[in-house]
């Protein structure tokens, strides 16, 4: 999964690493002038580039920028050491997970399996499409399970249809009591909801999709896939 401040990213990583080495091993920094500078930049586009999956972290790497050094009129340029700190554990924290991970901890394995290097690369149109086509395949494979001597319909809709409807082969819900009957209705709904809304207009055209309306799609598709693991 590549960034858009991965350049800046390993650039800074390799400059911690080394400056690391040599303050463990006694050797004197030397930094001039025009090193200072740039490392000040790539630390602004990494934190520019994580500000939505890392605020507080962005908001510490700008800090960080202005205080690593210590530039007087004449003279050497000093590393402030304590400030090196923070940012040594800060890029290899988000060297290790360039965006945020937490989300994907709760996804379907198999939603992850599909969707998150797109969705990380930032193709979120392509990562929320895979994501219900997955849920689609799924169905599929839920239909054979259940009936094996029936032809799986073409038709999305026939499959929940079959799978998920009140006298359907899934079943996944108590329908003696009036909320598992709720909840059963409400199931099938959201199926025949995310193929309407979704899966049937991409067919016939590309469907842009912004980052939010991808994270959408896909917890909803994590959703439905656990339903169809109960």
């Amino acid at each position: 999964m590549k960034t858009t401040y991965e350049n800046e990213l390993r650039s800074l990583q390799n400059w911690v690493n080394n400056v690391n080495n040599g303050l463990a091993s006694g050797v004197t920094i030397v930094i001039d002038l025009a090193s200072a500078n740039n490392t000040c930049d790539q630390i602004k586009a990494v934190a520019n580039g994580i500000e939505s999956e890392y605020p507080f972290y962005a908001t510490e790497l700008k800090n960080i920028s202005t205080n690593l050094f210590n530039i007087p009129a004449y003279g050497l340029i000093s590393l402030n050491c304590a400030t090196f700190g923070e940012l040594f554990i800060i890029i290899h924290h988000i060297v290790q997970e360039p965006v945020d991970m937490a989300v994907w901890h709760e996804v379907h394995p198999r939603i992850i399996g599909t969707s998150q290097g797109l969705f990380c690369d930032g193709y979120y149109d392509s990562a929320a499409e895979k994501a219900v086509k997955e849920v689609e395949s799924r169905l599929r494979e839920l239909f054979q399970e259940l009936k094996p001597d029936a032809v799986v319909p073409a038709k999305v809709g026939d499959i929940i249809g079959a799978l998920l409807s009140e006298n359907g082969a899934y079943h996944f819900a108590d329908l003696s009591t009036v909320s598992g009957r709720d909840y059963r209705k409400g199931i099938q709904s959201l199926f025949e909801g995310i193929f309407f809304a979704y899966r049937n207009p991409s067919a016939h055209k590309n469907l842009p999709c912004t980052k939010r309306e991808s994270i959408e799609q896909i917890m909803l598709a994590s959703q439905l896939m656990y339903v169809l693991d109960e």
